[in-house]
């Protein structure tokens, strides 16, 4: 039995994961290795290592399959089983399945609001940066990393909405994957780098030192577009509603009813008190460097740029946009 710390989670589970920090407790989680029985499944549009998820079930009993990898069941936001189905399949490559969109389903029965994105945090606040396959978010956290900001999420990050605490963003494990591109444009030395997993080109950076392990006030939401160079364009409400539900990490059909209400509360409740917009990044590493050295500066720009709509205008554009 092994014991760790995620997303504000204490863990158990009966699987090796380094990637996360250790633990003395799994009061919150249990990983449990077991038999899944799957429902009726349909396609889910949640690729991974090019292999499509299968999805069935409901919230509250989720359940996620990549054929010839392995079946997952969620359930009470307390309990995830996972079934092998691979005759003989590589640590990190379970891990991988693992830590992804599966664990995601719990964290949805625990009522947080989950982004595909990247997460880094600056001085006390957190800044996240979402886009599609091959915008740069990854990148992006990396040359965050290389100068000492801790990165709190590399693919799902999760977002508590509550009247104690406001928005805040509960921190993942340290680690960053990162495409051997990008390893030499920002001049990491890729022989200090470990392999995603054995036959991976990717490679990972990982900064156990300070991780932080408690929820963090959320500040910034980027979502990224290619350019010539860095811009910042606040979006209207409904645009970012749109936008933060486009980049949701779980399957669409869990947005229905009850949970596609609390939904949009969250966005409600984001939009009032975090900066959201397009962020124009280019190609550029040297750009990428200069942005890392400025980022204070630009985030100040950004806060006085965002206006926030009043909150009737806001409930307004939300309800338009459920109904």
């Amino acid at each position: 039995m092994y014991f760790y710390q995620a997303y504000s989670l204490n863990i158990r589970s009966d699987f090796s994961l380094p990637e996360l920090p250790s633990s003395n407790s799994g009061s919150d989680l249990y990983i449990q290795q077991g038999q899944v029985d799957l429902p009726a499944m349909e396609g889910s549009n949640i690729p991974r290592q090019g292999i499509e998820a299968m999805f069935g079930g409901t919230v509250a009993e989720a359940y996620l399959y990549w054929p010839g990898v392995a079946k997952f069941m969620a359930t009470g936001g307390n309990r995830l089983i996972v079934e092998p189905t691979a005759t003989a399949i590589e640590r990190q490559v379970l891990s991988l399945y693992i830590l992804s969109e599966a664990l995601g389903l719990i964290l949805h029965q625990r009522n947080l609001l989950l982004i595909h994105a990247s997460a880094i945090l600056v001085d006390d606040q957190v800044i996240i940066f979402a886009g599609y396959p091959g915008a740069g978010k990854s990148t992006t956290a990396a040359a965050f990393a290389q100068v000492g900001y801790p990165v709190l999420s590399d693919d799902m990050v999760a977002i508590d909405v509550t009247p104690e605490h406001g928005v805040v963003v509960l921190p993942a494990f340290p680690q960053v994957k990162i495409w051997p591109a990008s390893i030499e444009g920002l001049g990491y030395d890729s022989t200090n780098l470990d392999r995603l997993f054995p036959s991976s080109p990717k490679r990972v950076i990982r900064q156990f030192d300070n991780f932080p392990t408690q929820a963090i006030p959320l500040s910034h939401i980027f979502f990224l577009e290619k350019g010539s160079e860095f811009s910042f364009t606040p979006m209207t409400n409904p645009e970012a509603i749109l936008t933060i539900t486009k980049f949701f990490s779980c399957p669409n059909d869990l947005l229905q009813g009850q949970a596609l209400a609390r939904h949009f509360q969250q966005c409600i409740q984001i939009l009032k008190q975090v900066g959201i917009g397009a962020l124009v990044r280019p190609d550029s590493f040297q750009q990428l460097h200069n942005f890392v050295d400025e980022i204070k500066p630009f985030l100040a720009r950004c806060h006085h740029a965002h206006q926030p709509d009043s909150p009737l205008q806001v409930a307004t554009h939300a309800a338009k946009i459920e109904g």
